[in-house]
């Protein structure tokens, strides 16, 4: 079955390189370049063109990833939409990431200043575990546009969603430091787990992801 998949915030591929999902065959959408200061609903209408309407979907969304697979699944009919380490709505934000979403203080600061500050707290804010866990990252991030990453900041931080889907199914490391858990309902708990548990507990999620798809 085809599976369609939505890395983090300026992401690829590689972050799900390391999951086990035997007979699946794995669609990664490619993040596009956003048109100056395009919505969050205009962006994810031209990323649908990425996805063949003709049969049943199933998207996997990670981090901001599971917000766009979210959108996604409001405008076309999905059988599956599947989040990990994301929110379902503003409302499952950290008081910390409420506050910067509404005093709006990272409009404040250059794009390259934002990427270079993401590449200072990434291997606490991310959990990495390892060298190689970290070098991955670090590389991710190197190869991150600036500007995307600070269009992709805007629309995560001007994000609503109050009446989130019933049907999406949640998955979340209880140690995620980006979206700590204790202001997010009704999820998949994955016991230690960190915002890069895609890669260092990809054993577990691919269990998960085989029993919900």
């Amino acid at each position: 079955m085809k599976v369609y998949f939505i890395s983090g915030l300026g992401a690829d591929e590689r972050v799900f390189q390391f999951l086990d999902l035997p007979g699946v065959e794995r669609i990664y959408i490619k993040w596009i370049i956003p048109v100056n200061q395009e919505s969050l609903a205009s962006y994810v209408n031209r990323l649908t063109a990425q996805i063949d309407l003709t049969q049943q979907i199933v998207l996997v969304g990670i981090s901001f990833g599971g917000i766009i697979a979210q959108e996604i699944s409001k405008i076309i009919d999905c059988q599956k939409v599947i989040i990990i380490s994301s929110i379902k709505s503003t409302l499952e934000f950290s008081w910390q990431l409420s506050l910067v979403s509404s005093s709006k203080i990272y409009r404040l600061f250059p794009a390259k200043f934002l990427k270079w500050s993401n590449t200072l707290t990434a291997d606490y804010y991310f959990s990495t575990s390892s060298a190689k866990e970290s070098e991955l990252l670090h590389q991710i991030i190197k190869d991150t546009d600036s500007n995307f990453l600070r269009w992709a900041i805007d629309r995560l931080m001007t994000w609503k969603n109050p009446d989130p889907q019933k049907n999406i199914i949640h998955i979340h490391g209880t140690s995620d430091r980006i979206f700590p858990t204790k202001p997010i309902k009704d999820y998949i708990k994955i016991p230690g787990g960190g915002h890069f548990m895609i890669v260092n507990k990809a054993a577990e999620l691919s269990k998960i992801i085989m029993g919900n798809i």
